[in-house]
C-alpha cells in the first residue's frame, strides 16, 4: 500500500488518471442501471415514478457527456481553462448524483410501502431497481467528488502551457498569431 502511495506523490497525474478510470467505470454501470430503472419504473403503476424514469436516463446522458469531454480534455487538450471547465463539470455531475440518491432512496421507500399495501410484482421490482439507482448514484456522487478534489489539488501538473502546443492548436485557443506585413492580427 505504501508503494501505491508513494507512486502517487512521485507522479500525480498517475493517480488523476486512476481515479478518472473509476469514474469511467462508473459510467458504463450507470448506463446499464438507469436503463433498468427507466424500464421498472416506467411500467410498475402506482408504485413507480415516470418522473424518475426520465431522471434515470438523463443522468445517463449526463454522464455520457461528463466522460467523454473528460477524456477529450485529459487526453488532449490540456489547458488551463479546460482543467477548470472540467473542475467545475466534476463537482456540478458529483451534486447531480447526490440529489439523483436522495431522489431514488426516496422512491424506493415509497415503492416499499405501496409494495407492502398491495402484492404486485411491479412494485417489487420498482424497489429493487430504485435501491440499486440510488447505490450507483452515490457511489457515482463520491467517485466524481474524490476526482474533483484530487484534479483540483494537481490540476498544475498536467496543464500544457499554449506556449508549448503546436501552431494549429494554440491558434484555436485564442493565442495571438504573428503579426503579417500588412500590421493585421488575422489569420487567413
Amino acid at each position: 500500500m505504501s508503494a501505491l502511495i508513494q507512486q502517487y506523490t512521485e507522479k500525480p497525474t498517475r493517480l488523476v488518471a486512476h481515479v478518472w478510470y473509476a469514474c469511467m467505470f462508473l459510467a458504463v454501470t450507470d448506463m446499464i442501471v438507469a436503463c433498468a430503472t427507466a424500464s421498472t419504473n416506467d411500467d410498475a403503476g402506482r408504485a413507480g415514478s415516470r418522473g424518475g424514469a426520465f431522471a434515470a436516463i438523463w443522468s445517463m446522458f449526463m454522464i455520457i457527456g461528463y466522460v467523454s469531454s473528460g477524456t477529450y480534455i485529459l487526453r488532449k487538450h490540456k489547458t488551463a481553462s479546460a482543467i477548470g471547465f472540467l473542475l467545475g463539470m466534476s463537482f456540478m455531475i458529483s451534486q447531480l448524483f447526490f440529489v439523483l440518491f436522495v431522489m431514488f432512496a426516496s422512491f424506493a421507500t415509497t415503492a416499499s410501502e405501496i409494495d407492502q399495501e398491495i402484492t404486485d410484482e411491479h412494485a417489487t421490482s420498482s424497489v429493487t431497481s430504485d435501491r440499486w439507482f440510488a447505490a450507483f448514484s452515490f457511489f457515482i456522487f463520491l467517485v466524481t467528488a474524490i476526482f474533483g478534489v484530487v484534479l483540483g489539488k494537481f490540476r498544475h501538473d498536467g496543464i500544457i502551457p499554449v506556449s508549448e502546443m503546436d501552431a494549429t492548436t494554440a491558434a484555436g485557443l485564442g493565442a495571438k498569431m504573428p503579426v503579417q506585413q500588412g500590421g493585421s492580427n488575422t489569420a487567413v
